[in-house]
């Protein structure tokens, strides 16, 4: 009973080889990676920075000249900024960014693109509704973006710098 079976599957999978229809084989090679793209994709998380404290400041020695981004009405940073470096609080962890040195210099030294190991930060002065912006304090928008290029926070706040 198995060599008739065999030789059914050989028969058959001969006569398939020469009719594939090279349209619905691109459309289906096409649908297959759409499906294995969407699998790999990890679920989207947002991200919530924490303020960073004084005790902080203190603990990693972060009161250097730079710039920090508050959200309106906040006391603590939730971004401390150099030309070389970054550090924002999540998940309990303060985690360093690079400062990505082909980024836009902003005023007061700080870069508009800081880069970390799963994630990056993209700082972007806006204009000064009340025109009394200068290069210590200036309207900004903070955008943290995961590691699948999504935003997974945004917000608009001030970004205060000392030298």
């Amino acid at each position: 009973m198995r060599k008739p079976v065999l030789a059914l599957a050989s028969f058959l999978l001969l006569s398939a080889c020469g009719q594939e229809d090279p349209v619905q084989e691109a459309a289906e090679d096409a649908h297959d990676i759409a499906m294995v793209e969407r699998m790999s994709k990890e679920p989207f998380k947002p991200i919530i920075p924490r303020p960073i404290t004084e005790i902080d400041v203190a603990r990693y020695g972060l009161d250097r000249p730079g710039c920090t981004f508050r959200k309106p009405g906040d006391k603590d940073p939730i971004f401390i900024a150099n030309s070389d470096e970054g550090f924002m609080r999540i998940a309990g962890d303060l985690k360093r960014y690079a400062a990505k040195k082909e980024s836009t210099q902003l005023p007061g030294n700080a870069r508009s693109t800081y880069v970390g190991l799963a994630s990056w930060v993209d700082l972007v002065s806006l204009p000064d509704k009340a025109g009394g912006s200068d290069t210590l304090h200036w309207p900004a928008k903070l955008v943290l973006h995961d590691a699948q290029e999504r935003v997974a926070f945004m917000s608009e706040g001030e970004v205060t710098c000392r030298r």
